[in-house]
């Protein structure tokens, strides 16, 4: 039994328990307590217990637990109407065949029976009220848990991006690629100062934002790129396709760069004769976005685990159960002599301008 329900049986019978000792305290007070009143006691707290257990799984298996506020309300009444009338007719039968000494309930009049409903229906509107508030209090206090998860995760992606993107290895190979070009070529050597600023930005930003739309996100990867290209000169191409239908789409950000680099350090930076990256998307089953990065090369063991920067794939893996819960999914394998890392989120808008680009 899990803890989730071993809690639930504890606070019903508990809850139970206590109501019948409240009633039980109550008549000791007016000093109305003999077998009789023992044996209904037991009989309504058996009642109270299962079908209030009944109650819950209509209530699951409805999906009122999903129900906006003001539709779920009026179902609760009809629900609590309906178990306290069910429950009425079970005590006044139990009563009939085996309280033989209190009077018949079932052949009563209507006004009687009717006194006898209300208070059941009254109990268990009250047990609905106190299991939404218990769902309602357990569910915040998981999105808060989310939150703070979310928020660590986001705060060590940032600290991770920011050790990749400035960590020696990248400062002094990007600086070098700039200062060969300062004499050679100083229009593309200044291009090429934008570029790293504007990645170097986007890493300092990344912890500050959720989610960025994916045209914003390209244009980080293709400067990416293009630093790299100045390093590896022929050994790397590359090529980002991404409709007008996506540009609004939103994705974490830095999500396609940590595959990118990863493609790059695990790929390409091991071929002597270099290869290609393309980063794609795609819608896929209507509601999902793809994102693929495809690299020349083939898969190994270092291609599916973190680096000593931390930043790999096990990170991104971590942030996308954090964002998007079961509903993304990162896949990674061999297709001929290419390596394609594969991700499906749930298709997001961002409001921002439309504009497709293909580079």
């Amino acid at each position: 039994m899990s803890d989730e329900k071993a809690l639930y049986w504890l606070s019903q019978v508990a809850g139970w328990f206590g109501y019948i000792l409240l009633i039980l305290f109550t008549n000791l007070v007016v000093g109305n307590v003999d077998v009789g009143i023992v044996k209904v006691l037991i009989v309504n707290f058996i009642l109270g217990v299962g079908l209030s257990h009944l109650m819950r799984l209509v209530i699951i298996k409805s999906g009122l637990l999903k129900t906006k506020i003001y539709r779920l309300l009026p179902r609760l009444i009809i629900l609590s109407i309906v178990t306290g009338i069910l429950a009425a007719f079970i005590y006044g039968l139990i009563s009939d065949l085996f309280f033989v000494d209190v009077d018949p309930i079932l052949v009563m009049p209507y006004a009687i029976i009717i006194e006898l409903i209300i208070p059941f229906i009254t109990i268990f509107l009250f047990w609905n009220i106190l299991y939404f508030a218990a769902i309602y209090l357990k569910n915040y206090e998981r999105e808060e848990v989310k939150n703070l998860r979310l928020t660590a995760s986001m705060n060590e992606v940032e600290l991770n991006n920011l050790r990749s993107q400035m960590n020696p290895h990248f400062i002094f190979n990007a600086l070098n690629s700039i200062r060969a070009l300062v004499d050679e070529n100083p229009i593309l050597a200044k291009k090429s100062i934008t570029q790293m600023s504007h990645i170097l930005r986007s890493s300092l930003a990344s912890g500050k934002k959720k989610f960025v739309n994916i045209g914003e996100e390209m244009k980080v990867v293709k400067d990416y790129l293009e630093l790299e290209k100045i390093r590896y000169e022929e050994r790397l191409s590359f090529s980002i396709q991404f409709g007008p239908e996506h540009m609004n789409c939103s994705i974490p950000p830095l999500l396609i760069q940590t595959l990118v680099e990863n493609a790059i350090k695990h790929g390409i930076a091991h071929l002597p004769s270099g290869g290609k990256v393309s980063v794609i998307s795609e819608f896929v089953e209507g509601e999902l976005l793809k994102i693929s990065v495809i690299n020349t090369g083939q898969l190994s063991k270092s291609n599916v685990i973190n680096d000593s920067t931390g930043v790999g794939l096990e990170n991104t893996k971590r942030r996308l159960k954090l964002l998007y819960g079961g509903k993304a999914n990162l896949n990674i394998y061999n297709q001929g002599n290419e390596v394609v890392c594969e991700v499906l989120i749930p298709y997001k808008l961002i409001n921002a301008k439309n504009e497709g680009t293909s580079y």
